[in-house]
């Protein structure tokens, strides 16, 4: 059901990305429309495609708090990320995958675009979409938190000054596959939580799902809404 319902939208979802390009935070869908969130818990990642992975991280982040702690999620997609061209599956393509993941959850979840790389400027736009201050827990993979504090960023600007204003709102959820570097924690300062994976899901990768051919193991990583979706788009030569 939900398949067909994104492919109907396709048309929609395109205008919306094509009359939104230039503006820094946009949405695409969203369960909850009718109301701004004041705690909102955002997985930013490519989505090329949406992996168990995916969907394992941002539950695994909503069990680590209490019921309720967030009002919503944000599926988020930078198309300008500062390390990556755009490759694979197309924006609205990526648009429509993350729609159907959302519909994986019983919780408020949007799916997002924005025209930035660096998370300060991220959470500048999304808090200027609100017009009002939200609390904004970002889920980062241990690769993506290295390079938030990469000093090459931010040059001249020292990093905890650069990143000063982002910490007076936003949090950072950190996700590893046991691969963290203790010298690498023991240089920041701010409290970070950190989770892991279930252990069965964690050698899912998007790469891993775009080099491979065989369907029990492309079950194995995907959600069935999205491994359809994938075969009737043709992407990827699944």
């Amino acid at each position: 059901m939900w398949v067909q319902k994104v492919h109907s939208r396709k048309e929609s979802i395109y205008n919306v990305l094509k009359k939104n390009k230039d503006q820094e935070f946009f949405t695409t869908f969203s369960t909850w429309e009718t109301y701004r969130p004041h705690r909102l818990l955002i997985l930013d990642s490519s989505f090329n495609p949406p992996t168990k992975a995916h969907a394992n991280l941002l539950t695994k982040a909503l069990a680590s708090k209490p019921a309720n702690y967030f009002d919503a999620s944000l599926l988020l997609f930078s198309m300008n990320n500062v390390d990556k061209e755009l490759t694979g599956a197309s924006a609205l393509q990526r648009a429509q995958m993350m729609e159907l993941m959302s519909h994986s959850f019983d919780h408020p979840v949007a799916v997002g675009f924005t025209t930035h790389g660096k998370f300060v400027d991220k959470a500048k736009a999304i808090q200027a979409w609100f017009e009002r201050p939200v609390e904004l827990h970002f889920i980062l993979g241990y690769d993506t938190i290295t390079r938030l504090f990469d000093p090459k960023y931010y040059t001249p600007i020292p990093v905890q000054e650069a990143l000063a204003s982002f910490f007076q709102s936003c949090y950072i959820i950190c996700a590893d596959r046991g691969e963290a570097d203790q010298t690498f924690w023991n240089q920041i300062h701010q409290p970070i939580e950190r989770i892991q994976l279930d252990a069965d899901l964690g050698f899912i990768s998007s790469t891993l799902v775009r080099q491979t051919k065989d369907q029990d193991k492309l079950k194995s990583m995907l959600d069935p809404n999205i491994l359809q979706f994938i075969q009737d788009e043709n992407l990827y030569s699944v």
